[in-house]
């Protein structure tokens, strides 16, 4: 019966473990690799396996859970055929597994607990179905249904297992503290880095500066960051959402690196002032961007410019009075925003944007590369460091 137990338990443990093989390389195909195809799996909007793979709700711990389970099934393995390595390495570390079907029984519990709480929030919560995964759940069940004590229904199992992880601890005391710290080590670097998780990791970049109200490293004048240093250019609009993100991003980056000047260029999506977008998407815009220039005549363009960010004004007169903060000369200002010079200056960077090919914002000039669409802080932060280091190879 121990034998037939071994044959079965062994069958189910390597079929959950080509699944969750199966299910990992879907993991690691939808979150980081942009342009993937399909799974097999994912059929329709109900059954999704890559849709699931994409929400937080595959992961623990920073860890996604298919890894988890491939753990799991390793585990499951070793532990079904233990005691022929324990004949072979007799009085060893491997001799605390005194019950190895027990602790089976008890693991594969544990994981179909957890497997019906999955399942619950997949169909409730996500809406999504990954049929990989809920074969892998009942693969938990029947796993443990096979390895449990006859006499008991997994009371025995589960009492085996806290004596004997008890005693194991006990007799093992430095090996268990090297080895649960080195688990914490991992989960706590997993969990932090987000290394497992880009979409998670991107998101949280972003919430970073989205919940900002006000930007709190903006400046004064019509200078970021060092006025020697070496530029980087931030295209936008300043009707556009994730520029006002990539304007606070870019001020915390000229505040954290002393050695480069942002320089903001205007490109309105408004075909008021720009012949180079198809249709107006944000009306309004080609003003916006006039009474910044505006303002920089009197030396507060970043003042103006963080200004509008923030408090999203839609028209002339709400603009004018929020200008009334800044201590403009508004008679002044008023004037030069229906100047020839500040048109001129205003086309002038439209056709730098598109001389550069650039047909959208945000969009970051960085060695004069433009990155077009919203990027996590993170992001920038890595281009500009390959970038010093072109240069620097360059030099050598």
């Amino acid at each position: 019966m121990e034998k037939k137990k071994t044959i079965i338990i062994a069958a189910l443990a390597t079929v959950g473990l080509l699944l969750t093989i199966e299910l990992a390389a879907i993991f690691f195909k939808v979150n980081f690799n942009e342009q993937y195809s399909a799974s097999f799996c994912a059929v329709n909007n109900l059954i999704d396996c890559d849709g699931v793979a994409k929400t937080n709700y595959s992961m623990f711990l920073g860890i996604p859970l298919a890894l988890w389970g491939m753990f799991y099934y390793l585990l499951t393995l070793f532990l079904n055929f233990v005691q022929i390595i324990q004949r072979k390495f007799k009085n060893t570390i491997f001799d605390v597994f005194k019950n190895p079907k027990s602790y089976i029984a008890t693991l594969g519990l544990i994981s179909f607990a957890v497997s019906i709480c999955l399942a619950t929030i997949s169909i409730f919560k996500i809406n999504k179905i990954c049929v990989l995964c809920f074969i892998t759940y009942f693969i938990d069940l029947f796993i443990a249904l096979v390895a449990k004590s006859k006499d008991s229904f997994f009371v025995k199992d589960i009492k085996n297992t806290l004596l004997d992880f008890a005693d194991g601890v006990k007799k093992y005391t430095v090996l268990f503290v090297i080895a649960l710290i080195a688990f914490i080590s991992i989960v706590t670097y997993t969990s932090v880095s987000m290394v497992f998780s880009p979409q998670q990791k991107i998101q949280k970049s972003f919430e970073e500066f989205m919940k900002m109200d006000k930007n709190k490293y903006a400046v004064s004048g019509n200078v970021l960051g060092n006025p020697n240093g070496e530029k980087i250019y931030v295209y936008s609009d300043f009707m556009c959402p994730f520029c006002r993100v990539t304007n606070i991003m870019a001020s915390k980056f000229a505040h954290e690196q002393k050695e480069i000047q942002v320089i903001h260029m205007n490109f309105p999506l408004d075909t008021a002032c720009n012949k180079y977008v198809p249709h107006t998407v944000h009306p309004g815009a080609c003003t916006l961007a006039k009474y910044a220039l505006a303002a920089k005549k009197q030396g507060k363009y970043w003042d103006m410019s963080n200004l509008i960010f923030d408090e999203h004004p839609t028209n002339e007169a709400e603009i004018l009075h929020l200008s009334e903060k800044l201590n403009l000369d508004i008679v002044r200002l008023v004037n030069d925003v229906t100047s020839s010079e500040i048109e001129q200056e205003l086309l002038r960077q439209i056709d730098s944007a598109n001389e550069k090919g650039i047909y959208g914002t945000p969009t970051i000039v960085i060695d004069d590369i433009p990155y077009m669409s919203a990027m996590p802080y993170y992001k920038i932060k890595t281009l500009y460091n390959q970038a010093k280091k072109r240069h620097k190879k360059a030099k050598n």
